[in-house]
């Protein structure tokens, strides 16, 4: 893949030398970088990327969720989790960034679909896309939901794009929320599906930031369109991503946090792999006997 110019959206501050030095590139010169799971079939599959949020940046986060690219290609989706490690570690006021990636990642699978010497040729669904984010990433998809829609970046009118791709299902875990305002306002959402969770433990992000967003969320009725909001008991911040795992913040803190009321690890990933499922199956696939399950959890059995 090319290499895209963010350096409109990303300010790396005073820490600019030092990571370009580590990095080998500048915000100008931005990879993009991803590991696939796909259906061992011709296809197509639906497309559904997922990016973390802010970790180490030398502690790559994206092999973290390799248990939902398993599963969700054996249901017949594609996963691409994004690398965005390079716009992690001790800078601010980037979600926006992270948003706009997602959308120069679908610009990429657009050509995989189009070019006869791609071993994605023909195989990708772009009618039936499903973003997801962790954390700060959680947040950008729904940047990325409404940078979609738009022709010009908000806060420099002067950076033009034209997107215009067929978001169909939007999930946000343990989210933040507001950490990018353009024109000082929270970003507003339009008709699109969507569902967040959060967990009763998180040693982070300690409020459910992300039922602000499902608030904002405004349906039309011009298509059937849902939200969904789930709070998990004993869920951590990071235990939804491997490399994460139950220490929140990390373990050189300087946080205390009792890991003994929470899930294991695994349940957790569980909650995830059962809920993000059911959501696409519904959403990506028009499978509604999975509508049930988000009003009311018990018929998960």
């Amino acid at each position: 893949t090319e290499a895209v110019d963010a350096s409109k959206l990303v300010d790396l501050g005073s820490s600019a030398k030092s990571r370009n030095e580590y990095w080998g590139f500048t915000p100008d010169s931005f990879p993009l970088n991803a590991r696939v799971w796909f259906p061992d079939a011709p296809g197509p599959f639906p497309l559904v990327l997922i990016a973390h949020g802010n970790h180490d940046m030398k502690d790559f986060s994206d092999p973290g969720y390799e248990y939902l690219g398993r599963h969700l290609a054996s249901r017949g989706f594609i996963l691409a989790s994004l690398d965005m490690n390079f716009i992690n570690g001790g800078i601010r006021g980037e979600n926006d960034g992270r948003g706009w990636l997602f959308l120069r990642h679908l610009e990429a699978w657009r050509e995989f679909q189009r070019d006869p010497n791609n071993p994605f040729f023909r195989r990708v669904d772009m009618d039936q896309i499903g973003i997801m984010g962790h954390s700060r990433g959680g947040e950008a998809v729904g940047h990325a939901a409404a940078f979609n829609r738009l022709t010009r970046y908000p806060d420099d009118a002067t950076l033009t794009w034209d997107f215009g791709f067929s978001i169909q299902a939007v999930i946000a875990i343990a989210p933040v929320d507001g950490q990018y305002r353009p024109t000082s306002r929270l970003v507003p959402l339009e008709d699109i599906n969507y569902l967040v969770f959060h967990g009763t433990h998180d040693g982070d992000v300690s409020s459910y930031s992300g039922l602000r967003t499902y608030h904002r969320i405004r349906f039309s009725g011009q298509a059937p369109r849902f939200k969904a909001a789930v709070y998990v008991h004993r869920a951590n911040h990071g235990q939804w991503n491997t490399v994460w795992g139950p220490h929140d913040r990390g373990p050189r803190s300087g946080r205390s946090l009792d890991l003994r009321g929470l899930l294991r690890g695994d349940e957790q990933r569980r909650f995830a792999l059962v809920y993000v499922t059911a959501f696409l199956e519904a959403t990506l696939k028009g499978r509604d006997e999975y509508l049930p399950l988000f009003r009311d959890h018990r018929v998960a059995g």
